[in-house]
């Protein structure tokens, strides 16, 4: 498979997810992560393909259910972000605790603000509010199944039952463990 992980028609190359994983990578380099809790390794590299998958998950279902998130949408999310962390200074070492890539950053607040209004769909739907992020997941799970979900064994295996990437066996099934 030449493409790092695919989902239905689109498909993201091991270079993108690569350029991603440098990003952050180089962005910690200026930051003090003494105290921080990072991935690291084949763990980042599955987590930014596993985003990949989820964005283009949930923008199926956006379509789906006639979300639409705008750029104010978005840009206004960023704002209460910033004034969260702290200010616009602040936002580099929250985005590297995070494990977030800048580039990602409006990315990941219209998946935030899609799952959202899933939620609140759902709840207006008369979901008790409990249940509500189950149907989210469910409805994730749901649409990766539609479309159909390819990961590179470089990142792990695609588990279908929760819609995402399991850390591979190093292996390969080699070792097994013992009764």
């Amino acid at each position: 498979m030449s493409s790092g992980v695919s989902v239905g028609e689109t498909n993201y190359s091991g270079q993108q997810i690569q350029k991603v994983v440098d990003e952050i990578l180089s962005a910690r380099k200026d930051i003090d992560t003494t105290a921080m809790q990072l991935t690291q390794g084949p763990e980042l590299l599955r987590d930014q393909a596993q985003f990949l998958i989820v964005t283009a998950l949930l923008d199926e279902i956006a379509k789906e259910k006639n979300i639409v998130v705008t750029k104010a949408d978005v840009a206004a999310r960023r704002a209460d972000i910033v004034i969260n962390v702290g200010g616009e200074s602040e936002l580099p070492t929250a985005l590297v605790g995070a494990n977030l890539a800048a580039s990602n950053l409006d990315a990941y607040l219209k998946v935030l603000i899609i799952s959202e209004r899933l939620d609140a769909f759902f709840i207006n739907s008369g979901t008790p509010e409990a249940e509500a992020p189950a149907l989210v997941a469910k409805a994730v799970t749901d649409m990766a199944t539609k479309l159909g979900v390819e990961v590179n064994p470089k990142y792990g295996k695609w588990n279908p039952t929760n819609a995402s990437i399991d850390a591979s066996d190093a292996t390969d099934g080699a070792v097994t463990p013992l009764p």
